[in-house]
């Protein structure tokens, strides 16, 4: 139901409009000035203002005009049974919904005011949904004083702060770090306190896209372009256009896709798949990865020129696990927002619940702390969060584990409270079982270790550099 204010100094009409519209399921009040339009606008915020362009004392365009100088909410549709192009060219450059001539069909109105209300609420859901991103990627909302994040928030300021993000081609950025480390935050920050905050922020998981669609669904696609290809449909890129592209876990890209997206992003044009020309595009490429992108790059998986094109600027986050206290002042962080999104007080934390966390790993990084905390909150007997409530086990296992290698008539001791041996220890037995497996053979060993021959040699050749070993 709506708030209609009908303003029409014609009584008969008037009262026929506020009838239509109340039998439609809305209240609607009548006024025959525009003075006393402005003056129940003011005392009464309406939805809908049903606006006659001639009334007595100040017209409907002034009207119209003062209404939007009060930046009121109201959509406006003018009326009018002497319209022409000219007026109805000013009154929609003033922000008017539509223009309407009389004699008014009742019923069309009608459709024309749902019409205006379905556009109001959709926007006031995008402004919803636009302005709790906003909140959400606030540079202020990255928690956290410790050393490794204090460098990290200082070079994020630093980038806010360079213009260079505003020009035609900003420089690419790469966020680096494990899983729940808060990459997209990082992301949300650069764009959302940045030069580019007013454009559209454009979140892609390299993950989840289709396969067999995934270039359409990034650079658009032509009708025709494939069986379901019905019409003309804009990509990701081109939806980004003028704003920010943050490409989430960019190292599980398909290779094959990787040379089209360094075009991209070094000539700034996209084509639509099935497409015959280039379109521009003015956006911001941010990346990100869990994944060690130099490994993949050995192993041929991830495009060297890509790689460099993205890391221009590069910011690593670290884990959990070494950022110190900022462990509690984020759980202090996601208990008030849980207590209040839930309704249910809370004091704090039990030390027990102190020692529990500080003694955990957290591989799950933050995003395993937050829903640590929200389920905790839940399952909470009493207004402090006991050690039970957190359902984590801090690992306390002592001594070490051995790795069979019958084939290789050995084992791998690995002692983690003592001097074992290190990963690239452990590394360089395998792949040398492998060879040794293989009788030497360079290619069988690669196949079986599920790497390529260069990997191999690569890593081999690193490894007695590195112990000032012979061979190659």
């Amino acid at each position: 139901m709506a708030n209609i204010l009908v303003v029409d100094d014609e009584p008969i009409l008037a009262k026929n409009i506020a009838e239509a519209m109340r039998l439609g399921g809305h209240d609607a009040v009548v006024v025959g000035t525009g003075e006393d339009c402005l003056a129940a606008a003011q005392a009464n915020p309406p939805d809908v203002v049903l606006l006659d362009l001639r009334l007595p004392g100040i017209d409907g365009i002034d009207v119209l005009r003062e209404l939007q100088r009060r930046e009121t909410s109201a959509s406006v549709i003018m009326m009018t049974a002497h319209g022409n192009v000219d007026s109805a060219v000013e009154a929609m450059k003033l922000g008017a919904g539509d223009f309407l001539t009389k004699p008014l069909d009742l019923k069309e109105l009608q459709l024309v005011v749902e019409r205006v209300l379905k556009h109001r609420m959709v926007t006031a859901n995008l402004n919803y949904f636009r302005n709790r991103e906003r909140a959400e990627g606030a540079f202020a909302d990255i928690i956290g004083e410790s050393p490794a994040m204090a460098t990290v928030k200082r070079f994020v300021e630093r980038l806010i702060a360079t213009p260079a993000l505003a020009s035609d081609q900003p420089p690419s950025v790469l966020i680096t770090g494990e899983t729940g480390t808060g990459k997209d935050l990082i992301a949300r920050a650069l764009h959302y306190s940045g030069a580019r905050s007013a454009g559209p922020f454009v979140h892609v998981n390299c993950t989840a896209l289709p396969e067999h669609l995934v270039e359409a669904e990034l650079f658009g696609h032509v009708k025709g372009a494939f069986t379901d290809a019905r019409s003309d449909k804009r990509g990701l890129f081109e939806t980004a256009n003028g704003g920010t592209i943050f490409l989430d876990e960019i190292g599980h890209m398909k290779l094959s896709l990787q040379a089209k997206l360094l075009n991209a992003i070094e000539s700034r044009t996209i084509r639509p798949v099935g497409g015959t020309s280039d379109r521009k595009i003015n956006l911001h490429v941010i990346a990100a990865t869990n994944r060690d992108l130099e490994e993949a790059i050995e192993a041929r998986e991830f495009r060297e020129d890509l790689y460099h094109r993205l890391r221009v600027l590069t910011i690593q986050l670290p884990a959990l696990r070494e950022r110190g206290d900022d462990l509690f002042a984020l759980a202090g962080h996601f208990l008030k927002i849980h207590s209040a999104r839930f309704a249910i007080p809370m004091d704090g934390f039990a030390d027990d619940a102190l020692e529990a966390m500080r003694a955990y790993d957290w591989p799950g990084n933050v995003r395993e702390l937050l829903h640590s905390i929200e389920s905790a909150v839940l399952m909470a007997d009493s207004p402090l969060i006991r050690r039970e409530n957190l359902n984590i086990i801090p690992s306390n296992k002592q001594g070490g584990m051995a790795i069979d290698m019958p084939r290789a008539n050995e084992s791998i001791v690995v002692d983690f409270d003592g001097e074992g041996p290190k990963l690239d220890d452990i590394e360089y037995r395998i792949i040398s079982a492998a060879l040794e497996h293989s009788g030497h053979n360079l290619s069988r060993a690669a196949r079986i270790l599920g790497i390529s021959r260069d990997a191999v040699r690569y890593r081999l050749a690193k490894y007695r550099e590195a112990k000032g070993l012979e061979g190659a």
